[in-house]
């Protein structure tokens, strides 16, 4: 590792649970406690891409680490720094990614009732399910779906209004709002769109204890072209004994300069089987058609994961591409992910 960020951040993560792990209450994937009122975890998750026609390479996808606080009713900050796309090893003599540290969420969360949170900061965008829950040992594959991410803003640097109903009976809905421009925003490499003046909505049905029914409206502008965008989603999880089924859509319709399509959409779908306690057989499939490319993706999925414990995840998965896509290549994907 000659990068120096990276070593000095893998050096910041160990000596951070070096002197956090020693403690005999630690279990890895609980977190640990910072003092009386701050609470510190992350994961990590570290993959070899082997794609048919581009050079084999291992890297630290993700690398992330979570400090939050339980201060009082109006001061509950959450912080998140990532460490992400940093290149360890790579076939052939192409440039390899050093990587970049971003600090992907800062807000404040001020608990104005029992069930409504104000939150002021920059978060994750409650677009579907995956966006929310995206940490690699929490859903069930290493290639993460165009769905789940390509056709709106993942983050929101502004404001947001929680509803949970607490009682059950009801659905949990938020509401939120990004004026002007993303906070600390990402490299173009890792995020090639960016959006200016984001708003929207999501409304979520719990089922029981995982199920759930998802509506997602999001509207913005793309710091690009100009143009505006309306996006309508909708996400749901069902699980039948050991088989759970997930599914996403997405669809928006787009205004501005010309482009392949007028409107852009995409639907996955993925079937998780618990064979036994540890081990995962996945088959997905999606579709999705991008505005700017004129052929849809079009990518069928196959995996086996193993969980040697809640906290650790090793995952192995063949990709078939039968269309075009900027970031679904067909190939191999390994990877081990692990919540600390």
């Amino acid at each position: 590792m000659r990068n120096p960020l990276l070593v000095s951040l893998v050096f910041f993560f160990g000596l951070t649970f070096h002197e956090t792990c020693r403690a005999d209450e630690y279990r890895l994937g609980q977190g640990t406690l910072l003092g009386k009122n701050f609470f510190l975890s992350g994961y990590g998750n570290f993959v070899l891409d082997a794609p048919r026609n581009g050079p084999m390479a291992v890297s630290v996808d993700d690398l992330s680490l979570f400090v939050s606080g339980q201060v009082n009713r109006w001061a509950n900050p959450f912080f998140e720094i990532e460490l992400s796309g940093a290149t360890l090893f790579q076939q052939g003599s192409e440039p390899r990614s050093g990587g970049y540290v971003i600090p992907e969420r800062v807000y404040n969360d001020a608990r104005v009732t029992e069930s409504d949170t104000l939150r002021v900061g920059k978060m994750l965008s409650p677009v579907g399910d995956w966006n929310l829950i995206h940490a690699a040992p929490l859903v069930p594959t290493s290639t993460r779906p165009l769905t789940t991410y390509r056709g709106f803003s993942e983050y929101t640097s502004g404001v947001s209004w929680l509803h949970e109903n607490s009682q059950g009976g009801g659905p949990d809905w938020q509401l939120y709002w990004q004026p002007g421009n993303e906070w600390s925003q990402r490299p173009d490499s890792i995020a090639p769109r960016h959006y200016h003046n984001v708003w929207g909505a999501h409304v979520n049905w719990p089922m029981g204890l995982s199920d759930k029914v998802g509506f997602s409206f999001q509207r913005g502008e793309l710091a690009s072209t100009g143009g505006y965008y309306s996006l309508v989603g909708i996400n749901t999880r069902k699980t039948i004994g050991k088989l759970m089924l997930e599914s996403e859509a997405v669809s928006s319709q787009r205004s501005g300069p010309s482009s392949a399509h007028g409107s852009e959409w995409g639907i996955y779908g993925v079937a998780d089987y618990a064979v036994t306690t540890h081990w995962h057989g996945i088959v997905e499939w999606e579709q999705y058609q991008d505005h700017q490319i004129d052929q849809r993706s079009r990518n069928a999925l196959f995996g086996i994961a193993y969980k040697p414990e809640p906290s650790t995840v090793w995952k192995l998965e063949y990709v078939h591409q039968y269309g075009e896509s900027p970031n679904v290549p067909t190939g191999w994907k390994a990877a081990f992910a692990v919540l600390f």
